[in-house]
This record gives C-alpha cells, structure tokens and sequence, in this order.
C-alpha cells in the first residue's frame, strides 16, 4: 500500500521486513523507514517532525483499518 499524507508518501508490503517497515518518501526520494519495534531509522530520525508524525499516525490507521499493521 501507497498513500501521500502531510506531503510525505508512505510505503508499506507485508513482505518487506516481516511486516515491520513502512518507508517513507519526500518529493519522491526515501528518507527514511519507520520500524513498528524501533521506530524511526535509517535516517528518518532527521527529519522527524509533526506534519511526518501526524502523517505517519493516519498511514497506520489506514493499515489498521485494512488488517495489515499490528
């Protein structure tokens, strides 16, 4: 699943890392990928803000909706 929210396009695959990885773009280039378990990382942490948190928070109430974000 792919969606754009505050600006930041969210990625999600269930295959990709257990599950756990939602990579996150900005203008169409990664920035970062959030971990359910640790997570901001691989450079997210720098550009942690509220708009990507608040974006973050409604990408995973769509992948709670949908069944596939634990």
């Amino acid at each position: 699943m792919r969606r754009k929210y505050q600006g930041y396009i969210f990625q999600f695959t269930r295959s990709d890392h257990a599950g756990r990885h939602i990579h996150v773009f900005k203008d169409n280039r990664p920035i970062g990928v959030y971990d359910q378990v640790d997570g901001p990382v691989r450079g997210l942490d720098q550009h942690w803000n509220k708009d990507l948190q608040t974006g973050l928070k409604s990408f995973i109430a769509d992948l709670h909706e949908r069944g596939d974000f634990r």
